[in-house]
């Protein structure tokens, strides 16, 4: 079985690029979003059937959530309803902006949790997953009025990273590349000042940022960097993710706010490792409910 990462193969650089993206975006009005589906799915479905070496790190990662064996087939659907993602990923950019807004099924689950984390007139710390269609949290976050700013890591080409801002732009977030210790950007603590959301993907780590945390069939190496930002800013984290309802719509759900407290630098650690094991606890709670929406591509086992 071949060890390269799936991002060096031939398949995924050439259709992870910023003129794909673009090449799609003009030809919705013609095609539409269900057509899109079905095209992106198609092609998502002949990536996994000839990559049998990333598809097998889908299902080992899906064995992770349950102690069931996992069929072949249930990691064939991870990368089918991946492909239906991106497609609307492409036709959101691309439709009116109350069109993009309806398919949200409603105003999102515990959104006050998130106003309540940020009454004190500073931002929220919003850690999220590899899950379902997770940048539309910027749509529904700018229906709600709510700022946002994603801290993201560089995409394989500066032009790919400005593409991706352009379309977060539409909603009213902003896009700051971070490098391997996210919280160390000045940008991101000024956005937190300035009472913006800071969204952090959190399930998998950046650099040696990791704590590893349990799961139904193994333990996973979990992001320990919105905990390490809420404990220097003493801005609360906010577990928030988006799922993929029947029917193509979508709910974004907000759980409760998690502060780092700790008396003393002693416990520091103690408190930042409390937090992160939470964190995960509250996006597992729904990633293990919908496994096919958990889009990991590389190995995350600890």
């Amino acid at each position: 079985m071949e060890s390269r990462s799936h991002t060096e193969r031939w398949a995924y650089q050439r259709l992870y690029q910023d003129s794909i993206f673009s090449l799609c975006t003009r030809l919705y009005p013609y095609l539409r979003r269900p057509v899109f589906q079905a095209v992106s799915r198609t092609v998502a479905w002949v990536y996994a059937m000839t990559q049998p070496a990333v598809r097998e790190v889908v299902r080992r990662n899906l064995q992770l959530l349950r102690r069931e064996p996992v069929t072949m087939a249930e990691a064939v659907r991870v990368f089918v309803n991946f492909g239906a993602t991106i497609a609307d990923y492409v036709a959101v950019g691309a439709m009116p902006v109350e069109k993009a807004q309806a398919l949200q099924e409603n105003d999102g689950d515990g959104l006050e949790h998130l106003r309540g984390a940020m009454a004190g007139g500073r931002g929220a710390i919003l850690a999220t997953a590899h899950f379902s269609f997770f940048e539309y949290g910027a749509v529904a976050l700018g229906k709600a009025g709510i700022p946002l700013t994603i801290g993201t890591l560089p995409e394989p080409t500066a032009s790919l990273t400005e593409w991706r801002a352009k379309w977060r732009r539409r909603w009213n977030t902003e896009t700051v590349p971070v490098g391997a210790d996210p919280f160390s950007s000045i940008q991101i603590v000024r956005s937190l000042e300035a009472g913006r959301c800071v969204a952090l993907l959190a399930d998998r780590p950046i650099a040696e940022h990791g704590l590893p945390v349990d799961l139904p069939n193994g333990r996973i190496l979990f992001s320990t960097a919105p905990a390490l930002l809420a404990s220097m800013t003493k801005c609360p984290v906010v577990p928030v993710i988006v799922v993929r309802l029947r029917g193509g719509r979508y709910r974004l759900i907000a759980k409760p706010p998690i502060r780092v407290e700790a008396a003393s630098r002693e416990q520091r650690k103690e408190a930042i490792e409390d937090c992160t094991r939470r964190i995960a606890a509250g996006l597992f709670e729904e990633i293990t409910r919908h496994p096919a929406q958990w889009y990991q591509f590389v190995p995350v086992s600890a």
